[in-house]
């Protein structure tokens, strides 16, 4: 059974309405007046954010709280806690550590191959496809790949992140530390973006223009929309 972990970066305070060291801020915007209020103020300061959903069991942001920042690794360095969270970054020696696996993928690379050709459904293009990615890993230069690491409660880094979107692995093991970081914070933040992750959603500032006047229509229209429950009770006359 996976139990609550003070690791987990909800449980993390983050000082509110205050810009912190990577330029991000933090803030909670419990109405669609808050919301478009504050957007109409900082729209020209924050290029990208994340808005914590709806969820019973939040590990990022809780309902209605918001980090906005400069860049897209920025924003995920502040929402993951980056350095308090002891979320990090490391290159996963895949050959040292599952030599097995490691060697069968290359074998099994081949015999795809071999098969698709004698069923006669291999293009050029599958051949130039296979050479260039033979090319690019090969058993000696596709020795593991870079991730992120310590992410709590025992998930592994892709359920835990909701990753999966087709990114290009990161396979060198001598790049520096900080620009693969950084190229993961950046996939995570798209990831959230396109994917349906339920319970945060990463936007750009076209998308929070969308939302808001999405909102604002479906109030217009007598609908629900973002906070309509934080609103004061509308009196009787």
């Amino acid at each position: 059974m996976k139990t609550k972990s003070p690791r987990l970066p909800v449980y993390i305070d983050l000082p509110e309405r205050t810009l912190l060291e990577d330029g991000t801020f933090f803030v909670r915007l419990r109405t669609l007046n808050d919301l478009e209020e504050f957007w109409s103020t900082y729209k020209d300061k924050f290029a990208f954010a994340c808005e914590g959903k709806s969820s019973e069991k939040p590990r990022f942001l809780n309902e209605y709280e918001w980090v906005f920042g400069p860049t897209k690794a920025a924003v995920v360095c502040t929402v993951l806690r980056w350095g308090k969270s002891g979320i990090g970054c490391e290159f996963y020696d895949w050959a040292k550590h599952d030599p097995l696996m490691h060697e069968l993928f290359f074998l099994d690379r081949n015999a795809d191959r071999d098969f698709m050709i004698k069923k006669g459904v291999w293009s050029e293009k599958d051949e130039m496809d296979f050479h260039n990615d033979c090319a690019r890993r090969s058993s000696e230069t596709y020795r593991g790949w870079w991730r992120f690491c310590n992410v709590p409660n025992g998930y592994s880094a892709n359920e835990w992140l909701n990753g999966g979107q087709c990114h290009e692995e990161l396979i060198d093991p001598n790049m520096d530390p900080m620009e693969a970081a950084t190229t993961l914070q950046e996939q995570i933040f798209d990831d959230w973006r396109q994917s349906d992750f339920w319970e945060l959603e990463s936007h750009t500032g076209e998308s929070i223009n969308e939302i808001i006047s999405y909102w604002k229509n479906e109030r217009a229209k007598g609908e629900g929309y973002y906070g309509d429950e934080n609103e004061p009770p509308k009196s009787i006359s």
